[in-house]
């Protein structure tokens, strides 16, 4: 029996229009995909090989959970691979994120110390985990130790999480933690943290620009 490569799975990436709703149709399809191949995914110079890999990581802790997935991923994210924001944002939240919810979570504030600024972003998002459980104070706390970054990359994400917590876990809480230090924000990530708020608090808080 031939065994499936990567060069499989990237030559059935190559006949899709190449966006992460193709490369979910096409890991669903490579599943079984040996770990020795996955990794030559992940690591590979190639965009796209790296999306398959990610979403591969993905689709594995979905129908196992691992520790093993999410060091991977992290691996390659400390050694700069995961290098896009579509890299951090469809997977960070599942493979870094979940598994800490209800135990500890010192190993998310380890990643938001690092000198990376893709592994500061997944532990950005990686609190979004939190945020669906109804829990406020990890994502802010999260965000309150990088608030103060002034580099995009882990700015749109500080903006998309706090939105998200003013949706879904805590309304009071966001405009609180806005009004002591939304003006850190950039102006772009400010709008995005506000886009939910009554008009009235989101008018207010935007001022503090």
């Amino acid at each position: 029996m031939r065994v499936t490569t990567a060069e499989d799975v990237l030559a059935a990436f190559a006949r899709t229009p190449g966006d992460v709703a193709a490369a979910r149709r096409v890991a669903r399809g490579f599943a079984d995909l040996d770990e020795g191949e996955r990794s030559a995914l992940l690591w590979s110079e190639d965009p796209g090989a790296r999306l398959l890999a990610v979403v591969l990581l993905v689709q594995a802790m979905r129908r196992r959970p691992d520790p093993e997935l999410a060091e991977e991923y992290l691996g390659a994210a400390r050694a700069e691979r995961i290098d896009r924001a579509d890299l951090v944002d469809i997977a960070a939240e599942e493979l870094v994120g979940a598994p800490m919810v209800g135990g500890s979570t010192g190993p998310l504030f380890a990643l938001a110390k690092s000198d990376v600024a893709w592994v500061r972003r997944i532990a950005v998002v990686a609190t979004l985990a939190f945020v669906k459980q109804g829990d406020a104070d990890v994502p802010l706390a999260v965000v309150g130790r990088l608030v103060r970054e002034r580099g995009e990359t882990v700015q749109s994400a500080l903006g998309w999480v706090l939105r998200e917590v003013g949706k879904r876990a805590s309304e009071p809480a966001l405009v609180t933690f806005l009004e002591r230090q939304g003006r850190f924000l950039t102006k772009d990530a400010l709008a995005t943290a506000t886009e939910h708020l009554p008009t009235a608090d989101r008018d207010r808080l935007r001022q503090t620009r």
